[in-house]
């Protein structure tokens, strides 16, 4: 049998020892990875599970279940944050955001309570945030045949943000053919052709 010099000793040494950090290594690695519940990985994740804690840790705060619902609706998840929005709501029934996006999502399916909410919406938003809860009102009130309580809704949104383009475009609908036309409410043509000028 051979014996190996020292320095032949010494680099047989260190390429095993190596060897064995990068086993080591690439263990923790698939350990991490493959554990339940690990962190999460996307930012959308860490929303979800930054506002479910925030939940847990007050079940009535409705702007924590406000800022879920959120969450899951950028996670494409509907139902779940249908079930965050009705939480805030019925936390605080004047949180402007959960109404409106509650209104949002039960527009189709609810449309009569998917009004109320909307109104709701825009009737506590502050001052400039007044036009969205308006313009969804006034959409889901022309889809309604309800042609002049969407001009109402329009008119309040063109009130609040006077150079959103949907609350003109929605003075121009045709409430029959849901398509711009220009006799639809009179007076749409001016509306629409107002300009905001630059100060």
């Amino acid at each position: 049998m051979r014996v190996l010099p020292r320095s032949e000793k010494s680099l047989l040494l260190a390429v095993i020892g190596m060897t064995l950090v990068g086993f080591a290594l690439g263990a923790a690695v698939l350990v991490i990875k493959l554990r339940p519940g690990g962190e999460p990985r996307t930012a959308v994740e860490r929303d979800i599970t930054e506002f479910q804690n925030a939940v847990r840790a007050n079940p009535n705060d409705d702007w924590a279940q406000t800022g879920l619902g959120l969450a899951m609706l950028n996670a494409k998840k509907p139902a779940d944050a249908q079930r965050a929005f009705e939480a805030a709501v019925e936390v605080n029934p004047k949180n402007w955001v959960a109404s409106f996006q509650l209104g949002l999502l039960l527009s189709a399916s609810d449309p009569v309570r998917a009004d109320s909410l909307l109104a709701t919406g825009a009737k506590y938003a502050p001052e400039t945030n007044k036009a969205a809860p308006y313009i969804a009102l006034g959409d889901l009130r022309l889809q309604q045949g309800d042609a002049e309580s969407a001009k109402a809704a329009y008119r309040r949104a063109i009130a609040d943000v006077p150079f959103l383009y949907d609350s003109h475009l929605g003075l121009r609908r045709d409430p029959l053919r849901g398509i711009a036309s220009r006799s639809t409410f009179g007076d749409a043509k001016r509306a629409t052709d107002q300009r905001v000028e630059p100060r």
